[in-house]
């Protein structure tokens, strides 16, 4: 077991193969062998237990690999593949609702696990929180995604004119005519 301190002196302990899905962690188990803790002065309390949440689940996920559910089906029902295929379905079903349910969280957390998971080097929550992001301003507009992100919009009529003038590449018709209506 490894124990993780966070900002506000919160401590949890995580299993050892689940905290090393943290690249800074691993580093720091391999370098240092701490014997108390290991301090994480970026991540709050909050956010460290979300995250060994994620990474308790991920290597329950992993102990259940596709891989092995195939191999295992085919040795135990001589080669029945639409049932291998069948769970490998179900597999992965599993984790997409599991990982759609985990990152269903307010702006601030998902902004807090988007910097922890970059700050531990955790990749697939990273991914994960990245993919959230994306899926949250696909097909806005500008002045949605200021109102999801609560951006101020401190650019002139003139100013926001000259950007779209000069980044003419980077909108489509539609979206020039609606500036132009807006302008």
């Amino acid at each position: 077991m490894v124990l993780l301190k966070s900002q506000d002196d919160t401590t949890v302990e995580v299993d050892e193969m689940a905290a090393l899905q943290s690249n800074m962690i691993k580093l720091v188990l391999e370098e240092t062998h701490p014997d108390q803790y290991i301090p994480l002065g970026n991540v709050s309390g909050k956010v460290l237990s979300k995250i060994a949440d994620y990474l308790t689940k991920q290597i329950e996920f992993a102990s259940k690999k596709p891989q092995e559910i195939i191999e295992k089906n085919l040795l135990e029902l001589k080669d029945d593949v639409a049932k291998a295929q069948a769970d490998l379905k179900q597999w992965k079903k599993d984790v997409e609702t599991w990982e759609d349910k985990y990152i269903d969280v307010d702006m601030g957390m998902l902004y807090d696990l988007y910097v922890a998971a970059n700050y531990m080097d955790i990749e697939g929550l990273l991914y994960l929180c990245i993919e959230k992001i994306a899926s949250l301003i696909r097909g806005k507009t500008v002045e949605e995604m200021r109102e999801i992100f609560d951006i101020k919009n401190d650019f002139t009529r003139e100013e926001e004119k000259k950007i779209q003038a000069e980044h003419k590449w980077a909108f489509t018709r539609e979206e020039e005519e609606k500036i132009q209506e807006v302008i």
